[in-house]
Protein backbone atom coordinates (compact mmCIF):
# COMPACT_ATOMS: atom_id res chain seq x y z
CA UNK A 1 0.00 0.00 0.00
CA UNK A 2 1.03 3.57 -0.35
CA UNK A 3 1.20 6.06 2.48
CA UNK A 4 -1.81 8.39 2.29
CA UNK A 5 -0.70 11.84 3.45
CA UNK A 6 -4.36 12.87 3.73
CA UNK A 7 -4.88 10.58 6.73
CA UNK A 8 -4.73 12.69 9.88
CA UNK A 9 -3.32 11.16 13.05
CA UNK A 10 -3.49 12.51 16.58
CA UNK A 11 -1.30 10.67 19.12
CA UNK A 12 -2.65 10.33 22.65
CA UNK A 13 -0.30 10.27 25.64
CA UNK A 14 0.79 6.71 26.38
CA UNK A 15 0.28 5.49 22.79
CA UNK A 16 3.08 4.48 20.40
CA UNK A 17 3.71 7.29 17.92
CA UNK A 18 3.87 6.10 14.29
CA UNK A 19 7.51 5.90 13.23
CA UNK A 20 9.63 4.35 10.49
CA UNK A 21 8.48 0.84 11.40
CA UNK A 22 4.81 1.82 11.07
CA UNK A 23 5.36 3.29 7.61
CA UNK A 24 7.50 0.34 6.47
CA UNK A 25 4.68 -2.00 7.49
CA UNK A 26 2.08 0.02 5.58
CA UNK A 27 4.24 0.10 2.45
CA UNK A 28 4.85 -3.67 2.64
CA UNK A 29 1.21 -4.76 2.78
CA UNK A 30 -0.42 -6.15 -0.34
CA UNK A 31 -4.12 -5.54 0.28
CA UNK A 32 -5.18 -7.01 -3.06
CA UNK A 33 -7.91 -9.64 -2.58
CA UNK A 34 -8.37 -8.59 1.05
CA UNK A 35 -11.97 -8.55 2.20
CA UNK A 36 -11.26 -8.57 5.93
CA UNK A 37 -8.15 -7.53 7.89
CA UNK A 38 -6.99 -7.52 11.50
CA UNK A 39 -4.60 -4.85 12.78
CA UNK A 40 -2.99 -6.39 15.87
CA UNK A 41 -1.53 -3.79 18.24
CA UNK A 42 -3.19 -0.90 16.44
CA UNK A 43 -1.72 1.97 18.49
CA UNK A 44 -3.00 5.17 16.88
CA UNK A 45 -4.76 3.17 14.16
CA UNK A 46 -2.56 4.39 11.32
CA UNK A 47 -2.19 0.96 9.71
CA UNK A 48 -5.88 0.11 10.18
CA UNK A 49 -6.91 3.40 8.58
CA UNK A 50 -4.80 2.64 5.51
CA UNK A 51 -6.18 -0.90 5.28
CA UNK A 52 -9.77 0.34 5.57
CA UNK A 53 -9.49 1.78 2.05
CA UNK A 54 -9.32 -1.80 0.76
CA UNK A 55 -11.32 -3.96 3.15
CA UNK A 56 -13.25 -4.30 6.38
CA UNK A 57 -10.91 -3.88 9.38
CA UNK A 58 -10.87 -4.96 13.00
CA UNK A 59 -8.23 -3.09 15.05
CA UNK A 60 -7.11 -4.39 18.45
CA UNK A 61 -4.72 -3.35 21.19
CA UNK A 62 -4.06 -4.43 24.77
CA UNK A 63 -3.66 -0.74 25.74
CA UNK A 64 -7.01 0.95 26.48
CA UNK A 65 -5.51 4.33 25.51
CA UNK A 66 -4.57 2.91 22.09
CA UNK A 67 -8.11 1.60 21.59
CA UNK A 68 -9.48 5.08 22.39
CA UNK A 69 -6.85 6.68 20.14
CA UNK A 70 -7.75 4.46 17.19
CA UNK A 71 -11.46 5.19 17.63
CA UNK A 72 -10.67 8.92 17.74
CA UNK A 73 -8.52 8.81 14.58
CA UNK A 74 -11.10 6.73 12.70
CA UNK A 75 -13.75 9.34 13.48
CA UNK A 76 -11.34 12.17 12.64
CA UNK A 77 -10.86 10.65 9.18
CA UNK A 78 -14.46 9.52 8.64
CA UNK A 79 -13.39 5.87 8.42
CA UNK A 80 -15.45 3.00 9.80
CA UNK A 81 -13.50 0.46 11.88
CA UNK A 82 -14.31 -2.10 14.53
CA UNK A 83 -11.95 -1.47 17.48
CA UNK A 84 -11.58 -3.96 20.33
CA UNK A 85 -9.45 -4.18 23.46
CA UNK A 86 -7.68 -7.53 23.24
CA UNK A 87 -4.49 -9.16 24.50
CA UNK A 88 -3.42 -10.66 21.18
CA UNK A 89 -6.32 -12.93 20.09
CA UNK A 90 -8.11 -13.12 23.47
CA UNK A 91 -11.19 -11.20 22.20
CA UNK A 92 -11.06 -12.18 18.52
CA UNK A 93 -13.65 -14.65 17.23
CA UNK A 94 -13.43 -14.38 13.45
CA UNK A 95 -11.03 -15.08 10.56
CA UNK A 96 -9.19 -12.69 8.26
CA UNK A 97 -7.52 -12.54 4.86
CA UNK A 98 -4.74 -10.31 6.21
CA UNK A 99 -3.35 -9.85 9.70
CA UNK A 100 -0.84 -7.06 10.31
CA UNK A 101 1.29 -6.60 13.41
CA UNK A 102 3.88 -4.02 14.40
CA UNK A 103 4.78 -5.82 17.62
CA UNK A 104 6.94 -4.81 20.54
CA UNK A 105 10.26 -6.12 19.17
CA UNK A 106 13.10 -4.64 21.19
CA UNK A 107 15.05 -7.05 23.42
CA UNK A 108 14.16 -5.48 26.76
CA UNK A 109 12.34 -6.53 29.89
CA UNK A 110 10.01 -4.49 32.05
CA UNK A 111 9.90 -1.54 29.64
CA UNK A 112 6.93 0.10 27.91
CA UNK A 113 4.60 -2.54 26.42
CA UNK A 114 4.69 -0.68 23.09
CA UNK A 115 8.28 -1.76 22.43
CA UNK A 116 9.23 -4.36 25.09
CA UNK A 117 9.67 -7.61 23.16
CA UNK A 118 11.21 -9.56 26.06
CA UNK A 119 14.66 -11.06 26.42
CA UNK A 120 15.25 -11.73 22.70
CA UNK A 121 12.73 -9.25 21.33
CA UNK A 122 10.44 -12.04 20.09
CA UNK A 123 8.44 -13.03 23.17
CA UNK A 124 5.25 -11.30 22.00
CA UNK A 125 5.72 -12.62 18.45
CA UNK A 126 6.10 -16.19 19.77
CA UNK A 127 2.75 -15.91 21.56
CA UNK A 128 1.22 -14.34 18.45
CA UNK A 129 2.43 -17.04 16.02
CA UNK A 130 1.25 -19.88 18.29
CA UNK A 131 -2.34 -18.89 17.50
CA UNK A 132 -2.28 -16.67 14.41
CA UNK A 133 -2.95 -19.46 11.89
CA UNK A 134 -6.33 -20.12 13.54
CA UNK A 135 -7.48 -16.62 12.60
CA UNK A 136 -6.53 -16.73 8.92
CA UNK A 137 -8.86 -17.58 6.07
CA UNK A 138 -7.58 -19.95 3.41
CA UNK A 139 -4.67 -18.24 1.58
CA UNK A 140 -4.51 -15.66 4.39
CA UNK A 141 -1.26 -13.91 5.16
CA UNK A 142 0.46 -12.05 7.97
CA UNK A 143 2.56 -8.91 7.63
CA UNK A 144 4.78 -7.98 10.55
CA UNK A 145 7.82 -5.96 11.60
CA UNK A 146 11.03 -7.27 13.19
CA UNK A 147 14.38 -5.76 14.16
CA UNK A 148 17.98 -6.81 13.64
CA UNK A 149 18.29 -6.40 17.43
CA UNK A 150 15.72 -9.15 17.99
CA UNK A 151 16.01 -12.89 17.51
CA UNK A 152 14.07 -13.11 14.24
CA UNK A 153 16.08 -16.19 13.16
CA UNK A 154 15.04 -17.93 16.40
CA UNK A 155 11.41 -17.09 15.69
CA UNK A 156 11.57 -18.49 12.15
CA UNK A 157 13.19 -21.73 13.40
CA UNK A 158 10.62 -22.08 16.18
CA UNK A 159 7.67 -21.92 13.74
CA UNK A 160 8.40 -24.21 10.76
CA UNK A 161 4.63 -24.41 10.14
CA UNK A 162 4.88 -20.96 8.54
CA UNK A 163 6.63 -19.82 5.39
CA UNK A 164 8.43 -16.54 6.19
CA UNK A 165 9.50 -14.09 3.52
CA UNK A 166 11.47 -10.90 4.16
CA UNK A 167 9.87 -8.22 1.99
CA UNK A 168 11.91 -5.14 2.77
CA UNK A 169 14.43 -3.69 5.19
CA UNK A 170 15.52 -0.24 6.23
CA UNK A 171 18.83 0.54 7.91
CA UNK A 172 19.12 3.04 10.73
CA UNK A 173 22.19 4.07 12.67
CA UNK A 174 21.78 1.35 15.31
CA UNK A 175 19.56 -1.32 13.72
CA UNK A 176 17.78 -2.62 10.65
CA UNK A 177 14.00 -2.87 10.56
CA UNK A 178 12.50 -5.72 8.51
CA UNK A 179 9.05 -6.16 7.02
CA UNK A 180 8.07 -9.82 6.75
CA UNK A 181 5.19 -11.75 5.30
CA UNK A 182 4.25 -15.14 6.77
CA UNK A 183 1.77 -17.77 5.62
CA UNK A 184 0.87 -21.09 7.16
CA UNK A 185 2.32 -23.93 5.11
CA UNK A 186 -0.63 -25.81 3.60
Amino acid sequence: MRIDSKIKIKVFDGVYKPAEDSYLLIESIDAKDCKKALDMGCGTGIVALHLAKFCSVVAVDVNEKAVENTIYNARLNGIDLKVVKSNLFSNIYEKFDVIVFNPPYLPTKGEDIAWDGGKHGIEVLKKFFKSAWRYLNENGRIYFIASSLSGIDRLIKKFPVYEFKKLEERAFFFEKIYAYMAKPIQ
